[in-house]
């Protein structure tokens, strides 16, 4: 049981997580532990009890992934700004560029005015949009029948649907040109393919372009309740961005998620995303949500010297 009682006179001590703190630390934030290598954890601990955790997974590009709850917000707010102040410390001891609260975290979701009033600003934000998926397949439409026998591919393409010998290699894409960890990539990716039955529809949403052999572009998708999909991921490699790829991979995930059955489409875009934002507006597509990605840039360790 945790304690939630913060009267104590004593202050919380702050100690590093043990092998022995893994479960507490699974149910402080089981979305985020189910995702993450909590590589090193920080906790408040009163009365020998944890009471609130920082945990740190060290990603590529001296990127650390950190997660921050408690037992309540009351608490989080108490002891927030000495673990966050242990992580940082951490991260800068370790050469680290910056802690990331990503968009799916607790640490973004509910505690964002502690984070910026610690040293985090919003790295990025993330817009989500639902839209009837005839008006957006309509206006893809119209835009293929406007540049046809204008703007032919290069390139000998073919759309298929993903299959066991093409997960691996879409987890590894996703990872190289959008970003996360391609181990972690490739396990969740495996486990939701095999989850699905043969006969299961969402199978044949989910779609990879494949040229001479290498995969190019895929659309991965969620039937998150009946009639809705959600964009989970897509992508399509650096090389073949300015080909008519990606609108015809979109025209056939539209084609295949109206025989399904799918009335509405969501799907999120970042600031950085400049077009997807560009074809919502276009198409008066409203955002229905908004994450954020919070960031602290770490300073490097002064050398001390001087100089």
């Amino acid at each position: 049981m945790y304690r939630t009682d913060m009267a104590a006179t004593k202050p919380p001590d702050i100690v590093e997580a043990t092998e022995t703190d893994r479960s507490t630390l699974a149910r402080l934030s089981p979305a985020w532990f189910n995702r993450h290598e909590a590589d090193l954890s920080w906790c408040a601990v009163e009365d020998g009890q944890v009471i609130a955790a920082v945990m740190l997974d060290f990603g590529a590009n001296g990127i650390v992934h950190i997660e921050l709850n408690g037992t309540d917000d009351a608490t989080v707010n108490t002891v927030g700004p000495d673990l966050l102040n242990k992580a940082a410390e951490t991260a800068r001891r370790s050469g680290a560029a910056s802690l990331d609260a990503y968009t799916d975290t607790v640490a973004a979701s509910r505690h964002q005015d502690l984070l910026e009033s610690n040293g985090f600003e919003i790295h990025e934000t993330f817009d989500l949009y639902s839209a009837p998926r005839e008006v957006l397949q309509q206006a893809l439409d119209r835009i293929l029948e406007r540049t046809r026998g204008r703007i032919k591919s290069r390139f000998d393409v073919e759309i298929l649907q993903i299959e066991a010998q093409h997960i691996d290699a879409v987890a590894e894409a996703n990872s190289a040109w959008i970003g996360g960890s391609a181990n972690r990539g490739i396990f969740e990716f495996r486990r939701r393919f095999h989850a699905r039955r043969e006969d299961d529809p969402e199978r044949t949403l989910q779609l990879v372009a494949v040229h001479e052999g290498m995969v190019v572009g895929f659309c991965c998708t969620l039937i998150v309740r009946p009639g809705v999909l959600k964009i989970d991921g897509e992508g399509i490699h650096p090389r073949f961005r300015l080909d008519p790829l990606q609108s015809r991979l979109t025209a056939t995930m539209y084609e295949r998620a109206e025989a399904a059955g799918i009335h509405t489409i969501t799907f999120e875009a970042g600031s950085r995303q400049p077009n997807t934002v560009s074809m919502a507006r276009r198409n008066k597509v409203d955002s229905v949500d908004q994450r954020v990605h919070l960031r602290r840039t770490i300073a490097p360790e002064s050398s001390g010297r001087g100089d």
